[in-house]
């Protein structure tokens, strides 16, 4: 009797565009409506029956469950943005509304799920993220997504007593690549520059171009001195392997500078400055070298 309270009371919704999604107490889908087929791909004759965690990406399920109880138990209903997943596969995105279903004796017999796709205003959103936090040359990390990173390992450091590293990294000589060659040249130096630093980094690290030909590289989780050297040592051999761009071959040559928190510097500002210096006293002594 109670499933067919649920059924009746979800009828009209049939014709909606947006997606309804009519659960049981206990999560099982027992109806949904043509607009719920448009947007998962499957048959209302598929999923009756069916855990409503099948409409759920795996690793979201738990968390989802969690909000919906919590917030329908204080306010009698939950909303919110959460991915969704496709009949095929593919991964979206729904802004989602819950409501729970009361019978005569106002007990809960069910859940109300109304659904609208919202995938293509995430992606919008995320393009729009990451032409804001990238670089449009090279793709790695920008000035502005560096310093909230470095923002982020500061006050992580404060709080927990913890140290990281700062590598100020220069292409030795590039402005006498862009004046022979061309800016075209130029740029397409520094693409290659960026993708052979990449090759170093971990997924904790963050690389990104601090302006012109000088790159930062965030180490968060590296302060020993036999670490950072091992790095350094590593961008060096990968940076000194020949590089061919319109049949010209490069030699490229780069000059690093390190900072470690807190013993070269507390603040964003100091920590920069002092890489900075290291690494032009780093290519002085190069520079000296070359010359000898």
């Amino acid at each position: 009797m109670q499933l067919e309270i649920i059924k009746q009371r979800a009828q009209a919704f049939d014709y909606l565009f947006d997606a309804v999604v009519v659960t049981d107490i206990v999560g099982t889908i027992i109806d949904w409506n043509k607009g719920s087929e448009r947007l998962y791909g499957y048959s209302k004759a598929e999923v009756l029956g069916k855990p409503v965690c099948i409409l759920h990406v795996p690793e979201d399920t738990a968390h989802i469950t969690e909000q919906v109880i919590a917030a329908v138990m204080a306010e009698g209903k939950w909303s919110g943005e959460v991915r969704m997943l496709h009949k095929d596969g593919h991964v979206g995105w729904i802004e989602s509304m819950c409501v729970p279903i009361f019978d005569e004796n106002q007990q809960m017999i069910g859940a109300l799920g109304i659904n609208r796709d919202i995938s293509s205003r995430i992606e919008e959103a995320q393009k729009l993220q990451h032409l804001a936090y990238h670089d449009h040359l090279t793709q790695i990390s920008n000035r502005c997504l560096l310093m909230e990173k470095l923002t982020q390992a500061l006050a992580n450091a404060e709080r927990h007593s913890l140290s990281f590293c700062l590598l100020f990294i220069d292409i030795n000589e590039f402005k006498a690549i862009n004046d022979s060659y061309g800016h075209a040249i130029g740029d397409a130096v520094l693409v290659e520059f960026a993708k052979r630093l990449k090759q170093v980094i971990r997924a904790s690290d963050t690389l990104a171009r601090f302006g012109g030909d000088e790159f930062v590289l965030l180490l968060e989780h590296t302060s020993a001195i036999t670490d950072i050297e091992s790095i350094a040592e590593q961008l060096f051999s990968l940076v000194s392997q020949p590089l061919q761009i319109d049949n010209i071959c490069f030699r490229l040559s780069c000059s690093i500078g390190t900072a470690i928190y807190p013993q070269d510097g507390t603040s964003l500002d100091t920590l920069l400055a002092f890489a900075d210096k290291a690494m032009y006293k780093n290519k002085s002594a190069q520079l000296a070298t070359k010359k000898a």
